[in-house]
Formats: structure tokens, sequence, C-alpha cells
């Protein structure tokens, strides 16, 4: 989910699991908490019945139920329309609800009121306020979701709904392979081959045999996922959420982790938001289609919090879903300004109430809880309970995360560390063995076992067997843990792997897939159930975008042209899928006692041994993991058969023989994984693969050397489309490919063949008619002096370095052509170079690399403090590559930075603030200066203006006055005494830069000791904080506070961008930060060092 805002304090055990059981606070009469003794008040009015909302009595009547013990008054309202501004809207007629025990209001209409909207009015008995608001159990509603309307569901059934049983539920959590998606992500692209219409929409699943660009050829949508071997799709929210306006373009995009109407489908995805029916009908339409192609559907849902508290909760029982802090304020330990209240008895009832309706009238497959350590044991087993009345293979799963919430006391978090006490049937997503095969989500620059941290073996070890043999968190059985490397939050794997290694999201980078190949053997391999966002199979990327919550349509869709590119990764996954289809023992869901390995933290080598299968055809397999540079060796142990089949390897994986091995002695490739099965068994189990296999081969023609191999594979008789690799566009130019590039698999080995001739500079005489030779360089050179013309198709020749012009660099590299230099490629760089007014580059270099002759064309950025100057623009910003580098130089002046003076002055006296600069710039007007407010009523007297370096200043009232005060920079907070002395109480935290370096500093910070409920003061705001800049030019990048309290403050320096330091905590006063790089700090201290 995405947070909007993250509380520092609360990253470190947020998505690490903690190690001990946390038991929080039952609604309790006696509880110092107010609106926790409230709540248990109302718990007692608790109403046990199924029938809330708007029930249709056939076509005799309706029934409208809504449970409000706390008010004085209800009326519903109807309405023909969902909202006011459709043809027809008007109100047809209001009525007083009867108030009945439990707090239950109720009335029946007689006759038909289906597809007539409503709202309740309710009048609170405590404040006598009266507030319009949409129905809670609410099943269908208008447009934006502000009007609930009453609906009958049979006539929302599509055609073979009561037939919906394509699909058969996994016997065992562990057998499932799910696929995140996003419904708008799925078909939004064009190349999708799904119709304008449908694309992006529920009905965007419901086409068929759908291909790339409508060529008939390279499968996309469902047509490509019913082959790719999972066997459930998870569906982002697709309950009605807030964020998006329904009335609105098609371009509009968010997650939907902001719900508004829990048990409405949302109608940005339906073909017409307007009429309530349409979303519900075409939300079942792509759930029958899902199970239409074999495959189950996976709700996810979010009951932690809601968009907002001005939602159906709080009006109709206000403060009673929602956990309170003492003081009024609402918890937020999810981070998305309140959390609500499982442990109350309406709110598990609704919980229970909405996930059961889903399961029964969508038929969905699965749930998948958001922050699920939120919520408390009792109410998830109880979802677990009533599940499977309906079906025990229901599937249920959560990010079962450590977080602060005001639990009622008593309460049991449903979090990694109490996993012992839900069912084995409530999964957790395992933030080990992710973080463990990519590195920590916290660090987008880390690394983790698949770039080459061996000391992450020990982690991937226990997360194979799914954390119940040991881990930062244990499961009961392995189908309590849900494996994973990526999923909606975060980077995408591929750009976790361009940001740890380097590079462009853009490109592809053979050595990520081989490690991307890694992490998919891993998983696969692993017990639980495995999970992967969508596209994590073709190298998704976000273009670096780690919260791509509300960024646009663009960045989050799926690109379906990638399943080329990327073919070898898809076979790779489906391979992969295949295995752990056919090999029942990963998928075991409970712990097996065959099943022995090793790791090894510094060599980087996992081994895992399944021995005598019971549940298996195949006796003995050897599952063997290499992260190192280095081939390495494994020696088995002597019980083990010596005589062995390869099924998975580093290029490709499935059940089909790629060779044998004999002997006990073992040789794991590189970055690869190897998978065996011992021959006697494998030849006896007479498995049987349908894939074809196409290898790739490009090859240099000038030596005959392949540069590089790639295998695709799939079904015999399916189409399959190569393509020449994007890695080698620099530095070779593609000469000829064999004519079977694209094709259909056969049942024998197609190898394609891409032939390429290095991208080197060409030198040619004047005339075009041999080699270069020394009259030519001369030529050129009196061309350059103006003593000889050249002609068109001569200048042409002579431009070697391809800038557009025959100049001297032309001449150069003739000459060292002539005597012998290696022949350079013939690309080029532009450097982007942001300087401020003394030369000091004030970020990093930007560089693109482009074959030579080509055009570029760069632009400045935006630097915060900073604005172009536009007097000094470069004139190349645009131009044609040459051989060599082309350095482009932006530069920037220190524009003027917004500060604040906040002043608490004696009772009875409003201060005023004359502030000037040293080169007479006055900031406040003429004296006496402008007058301070306390605008928020808080103490503070405050004064807002803008300077570009440093000030000083004069606290005043016309006749009093403070000493002058200068050379002040940032925020200040000064306390003024009544004999007009002031007092300084601004904290300064001041940072010094390593030598040379290019980045500018961010400091996050928070003083977790001084929570007001569970709001940390954090004056850097949301992470990464506040970007420093060094104003007056001494070294020092500076950030101004005042510390709350006596409480000490901890900080984060980040450089914005993925690298930070360790948390440092318990601080007091200002502080001089010395830093040794992004991540590491060489000195603190409490007073300015030395220069």
């Amino acid at each position: 989910m995405k947070l909007n805002k993250i509380i520092a304090a609360a990253l470190a055990v947020m998505l690490v699991g903690s190690t001990a059981s946390v038991a929080v606070s039952a609604a309790d009469t006696e509880s110092s908490n107010p609106y926790e003794v409230q709540a248990a008040k109302y718990d007692e009015q608790a109403y046990s019945g199924n029938d809330l909302g708007a029930v249709c009595n056939g076509e005799d009547s309706t029934t409208f139920k809504l449970w409000s013990p706390s008010a004085s008054d209800v009326k519903l309202n109807i309405f023909t329309k969902g909202s006011d501004d459709e043809v027809g809207a008007g109100s047809v007629a209001t009525y007083t609800m009867k108030k009945e025990d439990n707090g239950i209001w109720t009335i029946n209409l007689s006759g038909i009121w289906s597809n007539y909207y409503y709202t309740y009015s309710v009048t609170d008995a405590k404040t006598g306020k009266t507030v319009e608001t949409a129905d809670p159990y609410a099943k269908a509603a208008g447009v934006n979701g502000d009007r609930s309307m009453v609906v009958d569901l049979s006539k929302t059934n599509p055609d073979g709904w009561e037939q919906d049983n394509n699909f058969k539920r996994v016997e065992n959590q562990s057998d499932a392979s799910v696929w995140e998606v996003h419904v708008k992500d799925f078909t939004y692209d064009s190349n999708s081959g799904v119709s304008e219409k449908n694309r992006g929409k529920y009905l965007g699943f419901t086409e068929s045999n759908t291909t790339l660009n409508n060529e008939g050829k390279i499968p996309t949508g469902m047509n490509y996922l019913k082959d790719l071997g999972v066997n459930y799709v998870q569906i982002t929210p697709f309950f009605d959420y807030g964020s998006v306006d329904e009335t609105g373009p098609d371009t509009q995009f968010n997650w939907g982790y902001d719900p508004k109407n829990y048990n409405v489908p949302e109608g940005s995805y339906s073909s017409n938001p307007y009429d309530g029916n349409v979303r519900i009908k075409e939300a079942k339409e792509m759930i029958k289609s899902i199970h239409d192609n074999g495959m189950g559907v996976i709700m996810d849902v979010v009951y932690n919090h809601t968009q907002s508290t001005d939602s159906v909760f709080q009006k109709t029982v206000p403060d009673y879903y929602y956990r309170m802090n003492a003081d009024g304020s609402l918890s937020n330990g999810s981070g998305c300004g309140n959390d609500t209240a499982s442990e109350h008895a309406m709110y598990r009832k609704y919980m229970v109430d909405s996930v059961v309706y889903w399961a029964k009238e969508y038929h969905v497959d699965g749930f998948r809880f958001d922050l699920m350590g939120l919520h408390d044991v009792e109410t998830m087993n109880l979802i677990r309970t009533e599940l499977d009345k309906i079906d025990p293979n229901i599937i249920m799963y959560g990010e079962g995360w450590t977080m602060t919430s005001t639990f009622d006391e008593g309460t049991i978090a449903s979090t990694q560390a109490n996993a012992s006490l839900l069912s084995d049937r409530v999964g957790f997503f395992n933030d080990q063995i992710r973080d463990a095969i990519k590195g920590s989500v916290f660090q987008a620059t880390g690394k983790g076992y698949i770039q080459g941290k061996s000391s992450n073996a020990k982690a991937i070890y226990y997360g194979m067997l799914a954390n119940t043999q040991g881990g930062n968190w244990k499961a009961n059985q392995p189908e309590q843990t849900v494996t994973y490397a990526s999923c909606h939050d975060n980077a995408t794997l591929y750009d976790r792997l361009v940001y740890s290694m380097g590079g462009d999201f853009t490109e592809r980078y053979d050595e990520y897939i081989k490690m991307n190949k890694l992490s998919a053997a891993i998983m696969y391999a692993s017990q639980g159930t495995t999970f992967m966002l969508a596209g994590e199979e073709f190298a998704r990327t976000k273009q670096g975008d780690e919260n791509s919550y509300s960024s646009s349509v663009d960045i989050n869709k799926l690109d379906w042209s990638r399943t080329v590119e990327y073919g070898d990764l898809v076979s790779y996954y489906k391979g992969m899928l295949e295995f752990r289809n056919y090999f029942a023992p990963v998928r075991t869901a409970t712990k097996l006692d065959n099943v022995t390995g090793s790791y090894s933290n510094g060599k980087g080598l996992v081994q895992m041994v399944y021995a005598d299968n019971d549940n298996s055809d195949w006796k003995n397999v050897v599952m063997l993991f290499n992260d190192s540079s280095k081939d390495q060796t494994v020696k088995l142990d002597s019980t083990l058969p010596d005589s062995w089949v390869t099924v998975v390897n580093g290029q490709i994986a499935g059940v089909a023989n790629l060779g044998e091995v004999s002997g006990r002695d073992i040789t794991v490739p590189a970055g690869e994984a190897l998978v065996l099965v011992d021959k006697d068994s494998y030849m006896a189990s007479q498995v049987e693969s349908t894939k074809g296999v196409v290898e790739v081969r490009h090859i240099d023609d000038s030596t005959g050397k392949i540069l590089s191999t790639l295998t695709l594979s799939g079904k015999v008789g399916d189409y399959y489309r190569t393509q020449p690799s994007s890695s080698y566009d620099l530095e070779y130019n593609l000469k000829s490919v064999t004519d079977n590039s694209e094709g259909v698999y056969t049942e024998d080995k197609i190898i394609v063949e891409y032939h390429y001739v290095p991208n080197l500079v060409e030198f040619k005489s004047l005339n075009g008619e041999g080699d270069v030779t020394l009259v030519d360089a001369v030529m050129i050179q009196r061309n350059i002096l103006g003593l000889l013309e050249l002609s068109e198709s001569e200048l042409t020749n002579a431009d070697v370095n391809k800038n557009g012009v025959a100049d001297v660099s032309d001449v150069v590299l003739i000459l060292r052509h002539l005597l012998g230099h290696e022949v350079p490629l013939s690309v080029g760089t532009v450097t982007v170079s942001y300087v401020d007014e003394d030369g000091s580059k004030l970020r990093e270099d930007t560089v693109m690399t482009m074959k030579a002759g080509k055009s570029y064309s760069v632009e400045p950025v935006d630097i915060t403090f900073y604005e172009l100057d536009k007097e000094n623009m470069p004139a190349n910003s645009t131009g044609i590559v040459a051989v060599g580098n082309t350095s482009v130089v932006y530069h920037y002046v220190l524009g003027a930075q917004s500060v604040t003076l906040h002043v608490q002055a004696p009772e009875g006296v409003t201060p005023n603030l004359y502030v000037w600069e040293d080169d007479g710039t006055n900031n406040s007007g003429d004296w006496p200066g402008a007058a301070m407010t306390d605008a928020d009523g808080d103490g503070w007297f405050e004064y807002t203006f803008a300077t570009s370096g440093t000030y000083n200043w004069i606290l005043n009232d016309g006749t009093n006055q403070t000493d002058d005060s200068g050379n002040c920079s940032g925020d200040q907070w000064i306390i003024l005494n009544s004999d007009w002395t002031t007092n300084v109480v601004t904290t300064t935290i001041n940072i010094r830069l390593p030598e040379g370096a290019t980045w500018s500093p961010y400091i996050y910070m928070w003083q977790s000791a001084l929570q007001t409920g569970d709001e940390v003061y954090n004056p850097t705001g949301d992470w990464p904080g506040t970007q420093l800049a060094d104003f007056d030019k001494d070294g020092w990048y500076s950030f101004n506070f005042c510390a709350k309290g006596e409480g000490a403050y901890n900080w984060i320096v980040n450089d914005g961008n993925g690298s930070q330091t360790d948390d440092y905590t318990d601080y007091t006063g200002s502080l001089w930060i010395t830093m040794k790089s992004a991540k590491k700090v060489a000195s603190v201290e409490t007073e300015k060092p030395a220069a």
C-alpha cells in the first residue's frame, strides 16, 4: 500500500518482523481512554443480524436498516440519480426511520425501489449536528460513491454466472502461485491488443485471443496470462475508492488504497460509473473470465483505514469505528491518517460480513489483507472460520508488519510475531526472503543475494523453508508464508537491480536479467505461497518510481512489448512455474522431515535437498544456488545417488532433461541455479515436456565470437519472436540475421543468429574511392583555413567524428589512424553539468552515451534553492553527437529562500520584526517593520519573508527594541523577554560533505519521545525530509528547528535518492556532522570543528 506519512521511527519495525509477541490494549469500561470506554458501551448494543443496508424483499418492498446507537434521529433520503448533475436527477422523498433495540434504525418501503439512490441524514444525540451519509452496508452506489443504490443483485449476474465453475480452488494455500495486477495496468497500453473502449477496465479481462499490437502473433492480456503458469490473480483494490473522480478523464490513476464504499466495486473501471448496476456486472464478468481461463481471483482488501475520517463510519457512529487516542486525536499506525478498530464488535462484524459478501456474491477465491498487523487476531481467525463455512479452500494472507496503534486494552495484533496465534491458513508476506533476495526495500541502492551479497545466504536458506525452521519470524507451517521478491510497493525488481547496480531503467542489461532469473529460481523452488508483481517476468520498469500509487498511468501500465524484448526471462519464469507445478514437495502445506540443506554466507552457496520423496515421482531432488562471481563446486552427501538429470540451469527451467551429470561433485556456474533430479526416478517418471526451444545467438561477425546467448521456450506450435539485443546498440551495428528470427516453436531446437560488426569510426578518402591518406588530412586543413573549398560529398567523408562539420578534431582522428592507433568506436558522450556562480557543481553530471552522428537535445533541471541563469545559457544544448565528449554547462544563481521567524513574546506584547540584508535589502518594510501574528494561537508570533542569503533582525514595539542580531540564516525561534533581551532557542544541524561531493544532503528528523497520541513531532516533513543548502558558502549545510520540551531528537542524513545513514538517536542541542559518504558519518560534534 502507499503511505501518506512515513514516520522514520516506525520504518525500522514496520516491515521487519518482531521477535516477541505484542499484547496490546479490549474495549474496557475501566479504561483511562474515554473513547475506549464509550466504544465498550456501544459494543453492548452490537447487532447480530445479517440484514443491514437496503434489502429488497422481492417486488413487494425494500427494508432499510442502519446501526447508529449514537443518533437521536435518522432520515432516509431517496433520489432518482446518484448525483445532482445527471439528467433526470431529483429528490423523490424523505422518510423518518424508526429506532429499534441495539441502536438499529429501520424503515420498510412498499413497492419496487431497486435502481433508486439513497442517503441517510443522521443527527448525533450528543452534538445535535446532522450529517448526510451513504450507507456503510451499501452494495451499489452512484457516481463517486456519494449516494448508495438499492440493487437487485440477481439482475447483475452475467451469462453463465450460476455455472461459474471452471476454476477449482487449490486445497492448500501453498499450492497457489499468485500474479498481482492493477485493473488499469493490465490492458491500458494500446499494444495490449484490447479494444479501445475496454482498455484499463474490468472488461479488459474478458477479451480473448488478444495479441501484441493486434498482429495475431504474440499473446497479451488473458491470452498471455492463461499460459504463464500462475493459478491466481491478485487484483489491487477494486472496491470503491475515493482518489479518482469517476466523472473525470480516463488518464487518472491511483492504486486505490483509500476505501470509500467497501462492498461496492470501483466505478472508474466500469463502462458507466453513473449506473450502479454496471460496475457490479462488469466486475463479475472480469472474475468469471479469469475463472474461465483456469485461474482464481484474490481480492486486495484494505480494512485498516479509510480514505478520510469524513466517512460513512464516522458519520453514522462518531469516534467508534476508529482507534482514538485519549486526547481525541486519531491513531495513525497505518500512516494514512486513521486506524480502524477491528477489535470493536461492530467493525469486527463489518469486516466479517464484507469478506463473506465478496466471497459469496462475487465468487472471490481469496483475500489479501493490507496492513493486517493493524487487525486483531480474534477478528482474523473469525474471518477464517466464516470463510471455511463457504469453502475452506478460500485463501487468506496479509501484511503482518508490526506497527504502533492505539489498540484497546488486551488486544493482540495479527503480526508475524503472533503467527502462532493465528490459523495456519492465515498467511504472512515474508519480508525476510524478499529483502534477502534483492536487498532491503528501505535502501534503494542496497544489494541482496542476487546482486552478490553472499552474507544473505542464511536468510535465503530459511526463507526457502518458508520461515518454519528459523528466521526473523517463525511460521507455523509453510502455507502460512507468502514467498515473494516484489509487489506493487517499492521499486519493481528490475528497477531495483538498476538502482543497486547502476544504469538506465529503459535499457536491457544481460547481467541483471541473469540476476532476475536467479531470483525466480529461488522463489519458485521455495516453500510457501509464491507471489510476484505482474510484469516481474518481463523486467517491468516504472522508470525508477518507487511509490507510483498516484503516478501517471503511463508509468504504471504494463508494456506488453517487453514480453518480446525479455522473452528469455518470460520463458524462464514459465519454466520455473512448470517445475513448481510438477514437483509437489515444494508446495507442501506442512513441514517435511526429508528436507535438508546448507548455506555458506562466505561463499554464497545455498543447497536444498529433497530426499526420498513420497509425494512425487522424483525421489531425490537437489537445488543449488550460487550468487558469487565464480563457479563453485558442491560435494553432495554420500547417501545420495551419483547420476543426475538437470531440469533447471541458469538459462532454461522446467521439467525437460537439459543434460546429465555424473558423480557427487557438482559445479554450479557463477550467479546461477541448478536443479538436479536423480536419473533413475527421472527416467521412471516419464515426464514429458511439449515445449520447443529457440536459442538466440548474438555474434561478432568480424571475429566469429558469440557475444551472448539467450533461450526462449514455448509450446510447440506457439509463435515466437526474437529481436536484436539492445545491449550492443553502441558497440556494434547489426549486419544480418537468419531468416528464422520469428516463427513457431517446433520439436527440434531452433537456432537464430544475429550477426554484428563493430561500430568503428570509418576512415574514407575524401573522394570515397579508397582509404584515407595524409593528402586527405591536408585537404581538410586547407578547407578549414579557407584555402580550399570541398564539395558536399567530400565534406561528408571528412566529417570522421560525425559532429556535422569538418574540423580539426577530424584531422586529429585521421592522423592518429595513419600512425597506427586503434580505431575508436563511433560513439560519443554528451556530459551535462550544473554549476553555481563559483563553478562548483550543484549535482551529479548527466551523461548520455550515443552513437556518433545522432542528434541530441538536453534541458536544464530544477535545483532546489537555485534559479537558472538565463543570461548565460549554453549554445550547444542541441546538436550532433561527436566521437569523444561534448560538454554542456548550465549555470545557476542562488535564489531566494522562504524563512520564518518565530517569536514568543511577553503577555500583551505584539512584536514588530525589522529584517534587512547586508546589501541594504529590506525584507520587512520600513521601520518599525512588519507586525508579527500568532495565527494558530500557539503562543508563537510569526513572520515569513524571502532572502537570498544571510539576514539581520530587530524586534520592537515602536518604542522598545532588541539589539541587532546579524549573520542569521534559516528559520529562527526567539524568546523575547520583558526587558527586551532575547534568548534564541534555535537548534541547528550542520552538515559538511566529503570533498568533491556533488550531492545535496537531506535531513530527516523526529522526536519520538514527544508524541501527541501517535503523531511524532517531525520538523523536516515526510521522508526524505528537508533538502539543505550552503547559503553562506562556508562549507556547512544547515537546518534550523526548535526542539519541543526536553525530549531528545533523532536524525538520518540521506541524498534524497536512496542512499542514507543509519538512524542516529537521542541527541540534544546543535550538531556539526561531517559526512564520509551519503551512507557514512565521519564524525558528530557538538561544537563547530576546525576547518
